[in-house]
């Protein structure tokens, strides 16, 4: 499928910033996270396959014990010949016995282009409706938090990650509430909003499913 980019990223960005690319083949998603993240020059949305861009790594949105047998985890999978679900499960029972909790995110060395490193990143449990869930804000959360510590420790940093809207398919989530959750997350560790949560009800979602922490998500508030 031809890639076709609906926001491109801003002007004026360092090469010290996380540049994000949100890619999928649904134009009504594209259309909600395009207008979502109109003003945020870090990220840009595209539509089309997301193995035809480029970057430095790929997020892999799957579930707590990284199977990886259908959906866009399979394709995932495929494109690294069946490397993926057997690193992604070893990385998983090695670190978190089993089972890595939503919230959490590794990243692996995968030594392919065009995505060297893959980030496995859960947004469920198991594979089912998180609809009424804050997944979508912690997975993107955790990816973030995972390539900040990543690039830390690492002399080969990833300066640019690819990866689809969260939570939009299985998981069954409204796309706009799905996207809001990646921008609160995005400044949250981005932005480091994360330093004004100086209580647990200052948190973002602490007081409900639709509250932002971030004054720049006012405008999406019912």
């Amino acid at each position: 499928m031809r890639l076709s980019i609906y926001k491109p990223f801003g002007k004026g960005l360092s090469d010290q910033e996380i540049k994000i690319s949100i890619c999928d083949t649904n134009p009504e998603i594209i259309q909600v996270f395009a207008e979502i993240f109109a003003d945020e020059k870090r990220v840009e949305v595209v539509q089309g396959n997301i193995l035809n861009l480029t970057a430095d790594a790929l997020v892999s949105p799957a579930n707590s014990f990284g199977d990886m047998s259908g959906g866009l985890d399979k394709v995932i999978d495929d494109f690294y010949n069946g490397e993926a679900q057997r690193k992604a499960q070893q990385y998983i029972r090695h670190h978190y016995f089993g089972e890595m909790p939503v919230g959490m995110a590794g990243i692996l060395e995968m030594k392919r282009q065009p995505y060297p490193y893959l980030i496995v990143a859960p947004t469920m449990r198991i594979p089912g409706n998180v609809g009424k869930t804050i997944h979508a804000y912690l997975a993107m959360r955790a990816t973030l938090q995972a390539v900040l510590t990543h690039n830390f420790t690492c002399e080969e940093r990833i300066r640019h990650i690819a990866l689809p809207s969260l939570c939009t398919g299985i998981g069954g989530m409204p796309y706009r509430e799905a996207a809001e959750q990646m921008f609160t997350a995005i400044h949250s560790i981005l932005d480091e909003d994360w330093k004004l949560v100086v209580h647990p009800a200052m948190a973002p979602y602490a007081l409900g499913p639709r509250w932002a922490l971030s004054e720049k998500m006012n405008k999406f508030k019912p």
